[in-house]
């Protein structure tokens, strides 16, 4: 059997012709037998036709490629290389999985989707970063990313050339690879660069993009983009770009065809005009050059704003304001240039029309909206306008436009205008996009037009095809020179392949006598028309294969492009090709009066790319501005038209992209009504003709299209050779021996070196083969499997139908019994029933009829009730009727008597009043009534006198006012010598006032000392409790015994003691507490008296009573060491404040105090002959006491002294120091005194009464009376405590009395200068003389002289007090040190061995966790801890080490309460860290340093001052607590380094997961492996898969795993706590799931069933590694999504199972389901998925409550990294217990204490 009747076998499939589906795919319903003349087969429509063929078999119709073809990524990998076969792959990719990308070989085909799709993200970008092409799906940014790598590794230039017709997705494409460019060559985050190169695209489509009928946003000029790359340390960096363009269509400024728009900039313009009133803009309807079209919106598109992007994206590159008002001016004076009028003229007195000449009204409002918008005069625009000036030799003349010519004048310059402001626009982007800087190396990016071909096609069309000629021409021998470099690198022999070249159809155009040429040549002679050159045409072209001349007519000609034929029209080519613009009408804008429209007007046409880029006025693309000089025009005959400058652009751009590595971009556009995902065929295969994707098929298919590695087709084709012909070690073999055996032609493969070429048709041959051996093998297994499972069905049968009838059998007996067993139930029912209900019903009766008979009762009492009720209520009724009846009568009686009384009251009062009027009026009644006004004149006469004789004396006074000034000029400038002595008295007043408060607080101190004492009796009040309770516990047991003897007589004597010794305990609490108070009294007496001299002695020079000045401070808060706050009141009493202060009060209250300090010491006296002569008995008892109690004191001495010592250091004074510290000593002895007496008296007493016998009970009389005398002097010896104010006192009434006698005397010469003053005041003028001024000068000079010798002695005195000072702290430093010595030598005196003794001292050094250094040494200190703390050297330490170190040098600045020096210390730490972290550095150092930091930050916690942290701390630690520093600010800094920390030890492991990452969880076929160990190792050698230096050549997941065993180590030795593990762990664990979700969403190819079952398999080794490590299941979390794709992988997929598939994937999103859905390979004998299943699978999925907010994502991001979670631990470690290792090199720098 030939190959062919193999292929062509019945039920093969292929293709045939098809009228509008192209092709259409069918069926055989018959095997192909050669030399048969027909075929039978089957359409898809379900048609049965015959296909005719040849006899020989040559028009065999082409075959379909196999399945596990379908779908490819690449089209040249298919098996057969023809249309039909390439369509079909495209229409699957873009219908089925909306695939928009594939590959043709170099190309990029990319289908526009008229649709938002997920694809162009950050995280896209990321994961196609650093991928070779293919290696992922399809992608532009694959092709960016393949251009960009070629950049770094060759810095060579590139280009990427995008290419087909209007509506393709070009401009996209170009935009989408210039953004990965600048998100690859910068920054994600865009930078400067980045920013204005991706805001040049607004802009450009803003000025060059429109409407057509086939785009939305066509691209209406070609443009070449160069991004410009820097190399700096290997790396390149985006550095500026240049942008180029070709062929800008400016005839659309004036003309649109039915359904497009003119540019997009115009229609944005107009609707943002309120923004620019002065603009005069109007609805875009109303503007000629804008309403042409009828289409002036586009849908979902908003034009304001569009305007507001374009006009910031112009801000971004550097337009200033003024430009962007300039050139909106210009645009709109383009629009009121169209809507000029021009109309027709009529010859003067007639009503003839001038056909020659027009008119435009010199009031024409858009004229004169033109001529202020551009700034130049309307009238010279109107007149050449009108007219053009014919230049002869000599002269010129000046000819009227008719209406025509002067509407293409205005057209011509509207044209002119728009394409002199697109050139400037494009200038000034170049100028702000390049810096200027020497350019490395570029990539090119080019955006030009595709092939065009419309009903009328016109001069622009004919450009566009032009110059994708040259590029198809370019592109075909690029793509031959790679297939033969292919073949090179492989070593394999080839022969010439012969390809298509359309360099004839190049010779047409653009030789001499060619198209263009004659085109020139006829726009140079002054009669030319486009019938003439169209004429010429015909005559001169017709040699040349490619041209045509029409049947009919001579307007248009055809020419044959590689990709179709195409008619152009004649019309309008020699003006287009002119482009002629009225030199007039320029001069007159080039003498406009804004700068920028003369700017624009002299701009020059430069081809950028034919010209140096190294010289400077031409880099980068920069056009040439030259307005400040006269531009000279070129003439007609020396201009060159827009084909000559197109040709000579073109020719430059073909060289540039000849001398850079090109890549190919090759987009289609599906169809014209803009719906997504339509498909329509024939124009989809129009484009793939155009755009030389089938030519690329073609010189491919010529070749060896098929192509394998060795590994991939050895896995595939395995089973198609026997097993001894397979050598697992050596795959090249076998793949030889399996190629060899089943393809006997050698002229059908190829063997490469790393790869297996076949030609078309070969890979479909095997895959043929492989599927029948397939079949044969699965029939034999199906055969055995069918026999298995009918006779396991017919046993279990058989063995069913027997355990039925047993069952049945014993069923029926079981029913029988139970019938006979309800039977005699139901009369035992019976009987019972009927009973219950005769019982029920005698119930029932007997309740009802008490029932009846209550109620009836309740009715009869209630009745009887209501009875009596109602007759009580009406004699209560009739009771208040009566008494309102009686009070209504009383009432009316009083008022009728009271108005009676009124009425004679009234006439009485009338009579009286007639009487008083009559007497008014007679004589005597007048001189009563002026008798007082008489006595009143005389009186106000006598005051007029008085006034008088005052007024003569003030007169007499006012002139002694004259020698009162001068007095008081005098007494003024007394007034200011007094004010002079003031002021000096003040300011000593001030110094003394600032010794006083320093005195204050030296005196504070000593309080807190006093203070300490005061605890101190507290304590030993409560030890004298303990003991009195210790006193109880005896004489209960001396009851109890008394109470064994039965005496009831001892047993009252004994209550009653007892009763006594209550009361005597009582007494004695109570005295002990008023002699605390009392002594509290006193001493807040004693300090108000010294307050009180204090003030009077510094009140001395001041002439008013001042307050005290010490309040404040003894009622704050201190905070230092061993302190507590000041709880005595100390402010004064309000008499105190007086001047005249009673001091008598005083004193009496001296006198009291000690006559009761006298009556103490009697007290005291006594009890001690008493405490003599119980001591006498105990003596061996009191010695022993007495050592015991020494000992306690003497440690407790110490801790007091360490006190001391540490507030000597805080600067107390050392004399009342000494003071206190003697007085404190001698309290403490006599109450260690008195607790030994006790004891002694105690101990003796309760062995007497062990050893008492009943006989002797009656003795113990005595011993009770001496034991409560005892209890009594302990009593009268706490008096003691009074005795030590006597002394106090009496230097302190001594004091006193001095300082009285000096007060008085002070006062006196006070009085006496005050005296002085005022006489020297009161002095009249006339007894004053010069000497007594002169003398009380002197006296007042003496008397200051005599301040400031009292200030100097004070200053004297205040400095030998600081000398005190001084020399009392040196010998408080000297005494320390002798005390420590002497404590070390009593220690090494002791009993003990040597071993002992060394133990001993240094439990005696009591250390106390701080660390000392000096704040110089910090820096040293640090840096030896990173440098000396290597991995090795920390295993052998503490965990955190470091910090703990930190720490206790943190106390020690605490503790000297050196607040620069913490901060300093912690500035330093965090900065050092974060240099280490920001730096290269190991991973073991930074998970070091994370340790330190977690527990530095721990520790700071526990010894802080928040209760939630130190509530766990013991009484060791709460004493090592920060008490001086809150650092919690300090937290805060080191919890974000701790952070950062995290965030670069996470990024580094990352980035050596990541490698790893891909083979150990999709390529790792474990369970292939596990067949043959061996043989798999040899093919990993084979295939040069990649194996760690530091975990050998094993499984991928083996390596992963062994990453994560080394970490996880490293993560315990250097005690990193587990909870910290867990979290870095989770999140390596998701970075492991993104990575791998990312590269299989992007990798279709690998979405099979097979995929899951490997990736469950690795993913299940990972998370036994993880349970064996005893994680909790939270860190496996992150592999849900990658768990839940490798189950849908799995699962089955039909519409059944869509409910299955939702609940299964919770944690994919709609868009991964669907992606792998759509990408997912059948395997041969998987069901089709279809397209209904895909849409309900759509449906139920969009239904669900996702929690992400993007689920158009179907990738991950890689780069999240979850929040770092820090925990307080508690820590054990003791402080004190830390010593520092000599070889950590820091013994000169800390010591510890």
């Amino acid at each position: 059997m030939s190959s062919e009747e193999m292929l062509y076998a019945q039920g093969a499939k292929i293709w045939v012709p098809h009228a509008e589906q192209v092709w259409e795919s069918a069926t055989l319903e018959e095997s192909y037998r050669k030399g048969a003349g027909f075929l039978k087969i089957v359409t898809e429509s379900g048609s049965l036709r015959e296909v005719k063929l040849k006899a020989d078999g040559s028009d065999l119709p082409p075959l379909r490629n196999p399945a596990i073809l379908v779908g490819q990524n690449d089209l040249t990998t298919l098996s057969y290389l023809h249309e039909p076969g390439v369509l079909h792959n495209l229409r699957v990719r873009f219908c089925e999985r909306q695939i928009i990308y594939t590959y043709c070989g170099i190309i990029l085909v990319a289908i526009n989707p008229y649709a938002e799709m997920p694809l162009y993200g950050p995280s896209i970008i990321r994961a196609y970063r650093g991928h070779a092409m293919g290696d992922l799906e399809p992608h532009i940014f694959a092709l960016a990313e393949e251009a960009y790598t070629k950049l770094e590794r060759e810095n060579c230039n590139l280009s990427i050339i995008v290419s087909g017709e209007s509506g393709a997705g070009k401009t996209v494409s170009a935009k989408y690879a210039m953004r990965y460019f600048a998100a690859v060559g910068g920054s994600e985050s865009e930078t400067q660069v980045e920013r204005k190169v991706l805001a040049s695209s607004p802009i450009m489509e803003a000025f060059g993009n429109a409407k057509t009928t086939r785009n939305d946003n066509s691209s209406r000029f070609g443009k070449f983009t160069k991004l410009l790359f820097r190399n700096q340390m290997g790396v390149m960096y985006l550095q500026g770009a240049t942008m180029h363009t070709y062929l800008l269509e400016k005839s659309r400024v004036v003309y649109q065809a039915q359904g497009e728009r003119n540019y997009h900039i115009f229609y944005q313009l107009c609707a943002a005009r309120a923004k620019y009133p002065e603009l005069v803009l109007d609805h875009q309807d109303k503007f000629q050059f804008l309403n042409m079209g009828g289409a002036p919106d586009i849908e979902r598109v908003s034009d304001a704003d569009q305007f507001n992007e374009t006009v910031q994206a112009m801000t971004v590159l550097g337009f200033s304001i003024n430009q962007i008002a300039d050139i909106v001016k210009i645009l709109a004076g383009i629009l009121h240039l169209g809507n000029i009028n021009v109309s027709k003229k009529y010859n003067e007195g007639t009503d003839e029309e001038d056909t020659d000449s027009c008119e435009i009204f010199p009031n024409d409002i858009h004229l004169q909206i033109t001529g202020d918008l551009l700034r130049v005069k309307a009238d010279d625009l109107r007149r050449w306008l009108l007219m053009r000036k014919i230049e002869s030799v000599n002269d010129y003349v000046l000819i009227p436009n008719s209406i025509e010519a002067a509407e293409a004048a205005r057209d011509a310059l509207a044209k002119h205008i728009y394409a002199k402001l697109f050139q400037y626009i494009v200038g000034v982007l170049n100028k702000s996009l390049n810096n200027g800087s020497k350019q490395c190396s570029f990539i090119g990016v080019l955006d030009i037009y595709g092939f065009e071909t419309f009903e009328v096609n016109s001069f622009e069309q004919f450009c566009i095809n032009y110059a994708n000629e040259k590029l198809q021409q370019q592109f075909n021998q690029h793509v031959f020179k790679l297939e033969q470099e292919e073949y090179l690198k492989e070593g394999i022999t080839w022969t010439m392949i012969d390809f298509y070249d359309n360099q004839p159809c190049i010779d047409l155009i653009e030789s001499k006598l060619g198209v263009l040429d004659l085109l020139d040549e006829e726009c140079r002679m002054p009669r030319g028309s486009d019938e003439s050159w169209a004429g010429k045409l015909i005559g001169k072209c017709s040699k040349f294969p490619h041209f045509e001349k029409p049947r009919f007519g001579t307007t248009s000609f055809f020419i044959k492009h590689f990709s179709d034929t195409v008619e152009y029209d004649v019309n309008g080519f020699l003006e287009k090709n002119r482009d002629t613009v009225s030199k007039e009408l320029t001069q007159v804008l080039c003498e406009s009066n804004m700068q920028l429209v003369k700017q624009v007007m002299v701009l020059e046409e430069i081809d950028t790319l034919s010209v140096d880029s190294a010289k400077a006025s031409t880099l980068g693309g920069r056009v040439v501005i030259s307005a400040g000089r006269k531009q000279v025009v070129p003439s007609k005959q020396h201009k060159k038209t827009v084909g000559s400058q197109f040709q000579e652009s073109l020719a430059s751009l073909i060289s540039t992209l000849h001398a850079t590595t090109p890549h190919y971009v090759r987009c289609i556009k599906p169809n014209d009504e803009k719906i997504a995902f339509k498909w329509e065929t024939a124009k989809i295969i129009q484009q793939l003709r155009a755009c030389g994707v089938l030519e690329t098929v073609r010189i491919s298919a010529a070749g060896f299209p098929s192509r394998w590695l060795y590994p991939d087709f050895y896995m595939r084709y395995q089973l198609l050779a026997h097993r001894s012909k397979i050598d697992k070690n050596d795959m090249k073999q076998s793949c030889r021996n399996i190629v060899t055996k089943w393809i006997q032609d050698e002229d059908k493969y190829r063997f490469g070196n790393t790869q297996i070429f076949f030609r078309a048709g070969q890979v479909a041959f095997m895959e043929q083969v492989r599927a029948n051996l397939r079949k044969k093998y699965i029939t034999v297994v199906q055969s055995v499997v069918r026999r298995f499972i009918h006779r396991r069905r017919f046993l279990r049968l058989q063995m069913v139908i027997s355990g039925i009838q047993r069952h049945a059998r014993g069923f029926l007996a079981r029913q029988r019994v139970q019938k006979m067993r309800e039977d005699r139930a139901a009369l035992i029912l019976s009987k019972y029933a009927k009973g219950w209900l005769c019982r029920r019903r005698y119930l029932r009766l007997r309740h009802s009829i008490s029932g009846i008979q209550t109620y009836a009762r309740g009715m009869m009492a209630r009745t009887k009730f209501h009875a009596m009720r109602d007759h009580y209520r009406a004699v209560q009724i009739q009771r208040f009727v009566r008494g309102v009846l009686a009070r209504r009568a009383y009432q009316k009686r009083r008022r009728d008597i009271i108005i009676c009384q009124a009425a004679v009251r009234r006439f009485l009062a009338r009579r009286k009043f007639r009487k008083m009027k009559t007497e008014a009026k007679t004589i005597s009644h007048m001189e009563k009534k002026y008798m007082g006004l008489e006595n009143k004149i005389i009186s106000m006469q006598q005051r007029i006198d008085e006034l008088n004789r005052d007024n003569s004396n003030l007169k007499h006074k006012t002139s002694e006012i004259s020698v009162l000034k001068m007095k008081l000029e005098l007494k003024k400038n007394l007034e200011g010598e007094f004010k002079n002595v003031k002021a000096a008295c003040q300011d000593k007043d001030k110094l003394i006032e600032a010794l006083n408060k320093q005195l204050e607080a030296e005196r504070d101190e000593k309080m807190q000392l006093l203070e300490e004492n005061g605890h101190a009796q507290e304590e030993w009040v409560s030890q004298k409790q303990q003991w009195l309770g210790e006193n109880e516990e005896l004489r209960r047991q001396v009851d109890q015994m008394i109470e064994l003897a039965k005496n009831a007589e001892i047993s009252q004597r004994t209550q009653e003691d007892r009763m006594l010794a209550e009361i005597d305990n009582k007494e004695l609490n109570e005295a002990y507490q008023r002699a605390i108070k009392d002594k509290e009294v006193i001493e807040n007496e004693n300090f108000m008296l010294k307050e009180e001299l204090s003030r009077l002695t510094a009140g001395s020079f001041s002439l008013h009573a001042r307050t005290a000045s010490n309040a404040s401070s003894q009622n704050e808060e201190d905070v230092g060491y061993a302190s507590a706050k000041n709880t005595l009141d100390i402010n004064r009493p309000p008499d105190l404040i007086n001047k005249n202060y009673a001091y008598s009060d005083c004193t009496s209250l001296v006198v009291k105090l000690r006559a009761i300090l006298e009556e103490e010491k009697q007290k005291h006296k006594y009890l001690q002959e008493q405490y003599l002569k119980l001591a006498s008995r105990n003596k061996p008892t009191e010695d022993s006491f007495r050592v015991s109690e020494l000992e306690v004191e003497n440690e407790k001495l110490r801790s007091e002294y360490d006190q001391l010592r540490t507030s000597i250091k805080h600067g107390v004074e050392i004399n009342e120091l000494n003071a206190q510290h003697a007085a404190l000593q001698e309290e403490v002895r006599r109450r260690r005194e008195e607790c030994i007496q006790l004891k002694a008296v105690l101990l003796q007493q309760s062995q007497s009464m062990r050893s008492l016998e009943p006989e002797s009970l009656q003795l113990r009389g005595n011993d009770v009376n001496e034991l409560m005398e005892a209890f009594h002097s302990q009593k009268l010896i706490n008096r003691q405590l009074e005795s030590e104010l006597k002394a106090i006192t009496e230097e302190h009434n001594s004091k006193l009395v001095e300082m009285t006698q000096d007060i008085e005397r002070l006062n006196n010469e006070k009085e006496e200068l005050q005296k002085v003053i005022f006489e020297s005041i009161d002095e009249p003028e006339e007894s004053a003389n010069i000497e007594a001024l002169k003398q009380n000068d002197r006296y007042l000079r003496r008397e200051l002289q005599k301040a400031v010798s009292q200030y100097l002695l004070v200053q004297e005195e205040l400095k030998l007090a600081h000398a005190k000072l001084k020399a009392y702290r040196q010998d408080g430093g000297q005494l320390e040190h002798k005390l420590e010595e002497e404590m070390i030598r009593n220690k090494a005196n002791g009993p003990s061995s040597d071993v002992g003794a060394t133990v001993t001292k240094q439990k005696s050094q009591n250390p106390q966790g701080l660390m000392k250094f000096h704040s110089s040494d910090l820096d040293k200190i640090l840096q030896r801890l990173l440098n000396a703390l290597t991995p090795r050297t920390v295993v052998g330490l503490l965990p955190g080490f470091p910090a703990y170190l930190i720490f206790m040098c943190i106390r020690y600045t605490d503790l000297t309460n050196a607040d620069d020096d913490v901060r300093e210390l912690l500035s330093k730490f965090v900065i050092q860290v974060k240099k280490m972290h920001r730096t290269p550095h190991p991973i073991e150092n930074r998970v070091i340093w994370l340790v330190n930091s977690i527990t530095l930050l721990n520790l700071l916690k526990q010894y802080g001052d928040v209760e939630e942290y130190v509530q766990f701390n013991s009484e060791k630690q709460k004493q090592q607590q920060l008490k001086n520093f809150n650092l919690f600010e300090y937290r805060r800094v080191i919890l974000d380094l701790i952070v950062n920390l995290y965030q670069a030890l996470i990024m580094q492991i990352q980035g050596l997961l990541d490698p790893k990452i891909v083979p150990a969880i999709l390529n790792n076929d474990e369970i292939q492996r596990g067949r043959s160990a061996h043989g798999m190792r040899s093919r990993a050698t084979s295939i040069g898969a990649s194996s760690s230096p530091e975990h050998g050549g094993g499984p991928a997941w083996k390596q992963l795993i062994g990453q994560f065993e080394h970490f996880y180590k490293q993560f315990q030795h250097f005690g990193l706590n587990s909870v910290y593990a867990e979290q870095i762990f989770q999140q390596l664990l998701y970075f492991v799931c993104a990575v791998a979700l990312n590269y299989l969403m992007l990798r279709g190819d690998i979405c099979m069933w097979e995929t899951g079952m490997i990736i469950r398999y690795n993913l299940g080794c990972i998370e036994d590694w993880v349970r064996s490590k005893k994680m909790s299941n939270d860190v496996l979390m992150p592999l849900a999504p990658l768990n839940q794709v490798s189950q849908l992988l799995q699962s089955r997929k039909s519409e059944q199972d869509v409910q299955t598939i939702c609940d299964l994937c919770t944690s994919l999103s709609t868009a991964q389901v669907l992606k792998v859905m759509k990408s997912y390979k059948l395997d041969d004998y998987e069901s089709e998925i279809t397209n209904v299943f895909l849409d309900k699978l759509t449906k139920e999925l969009n239904a669900r409550q996702m929690p992400t907010s993007n689920s158009d994502e179907f990738t991950i991001d890689q780069k999240f990294i979850q929040p770092f979670k820090v925990v307080f631990s508690y820590s054990d470690i003791k402080l004190e217990d830390i010593d520092l290792p000599s070889h950590l090199n820091l013994d000169e720098f800390l010591e510890k204490i």
